[in-house]
């Protein structure tokens, strides 16, 4: 199963769609994450369509909570029956329990090798908690893009309408050049002075697709503790994180 979400990420809420007074004659990337923004602190709810290469589809729901200390809670529930719940430390180190199994595992989310369904909670957590524009990135071959190197030994390559001055498209992809994630955004809305895409369209590079629609995006001074609690049962079995996804939808 495939966690994205991208969000990012990530992503409908209740504000009107933003656009720039003065957008600026060249791609600033500083002036473009500034207005894209990072809370301080985040609850969110992702509704995810995913369709595998194969054509199966299927619907799940992501609640996520982003600590102003820069821990990450994340749940993910189908038909209403969790089948996931994780926490991410500020660091990228993370854990995840699989309630229908049994099964936990650990692992860091800055590991190039990590299976692609918990490599997706990579992305997710940058689509919605850092915004779409990853660090560092640099002007590319034309006037509206940006490119460089990103975490999990990825190369982005970023498009920015020249009319809106938003982010449309991004995309990732291995330095050898095979494609990873695709990433097409929809107009940028605002949530307490954070813009995110209420709607991000994604191929992924073994065939699947998902569409993203983000419900809710509360910009808050932090999260509670008791929210934050993340408890796995004594009894559960500590599996590598491939083994962990073989059975999860289990």
């Amino acid at each position: 199963m495939r966690l994205l979400i991208v969000l990012a990420a990530a992503l409908a809420l209740c504000s009107c769609i933003s656009t720039r007074q003065n957008p600026p004659q060249a791609i600033d990337p500083i002036h473009l994450a500034a207005w894209y923004g990072q809370p301080r602190a985040v609850a969110a709810t992702l509704l995810l369509k995913t369709t595998t290469a194969t054509g199966e589809s299927t619907q799940v729901t992501v609640y996520l909570w982003r600590a102003a200390d820069g821990r990450t809670r994340l749940l993910l529930t189908k038909v209403d029956v969790d089948v996931l719940s994780a926490l991410v430390q500020p660091d990228g180190a993370f854990t995840a329990f699989a309630p229908r199994s049994g099964l936990q595992t650990a692992g860091e989310l800055s590991d190039p090798q990590l299976p692609a369904g918990l490599a997706d909670l990579r992305l997710l957590l940058n689509e919605l908690c850092d915004g779409p524009l990853p660090p560092g990135l640099a002007k590319g071959d034309h006037d509206n893009v940006l490119t460089g190197p990103t975490d999990g030994g990825l190369v982005a390559t970023v498009t920015v309408s020249p009319t809106t001055d938003e982010i449309t498209e991004k995309v990732l992809r291995t330095r050898s050049g095979g494609l990873v994630y695709l990433l097409r955004y929809g107009p940028a809305k605002d949530y307490d002075g954070i813009r995110r895409a209420a709607k991000v369209d994604t191929v992924v590079g073994d065939g699947s697709s998902l569409t993203a629609y983000l419900r809710r995006f509360d910009v808050l001074g932090d999260i509670s503790p008791e929210r934050m609690r993340f408890t796995i049962p004594a009894a559960a079995k500590t599996v590598p994180p491939a083994e962990f996804l073989e059975h999860l939808d289990q």
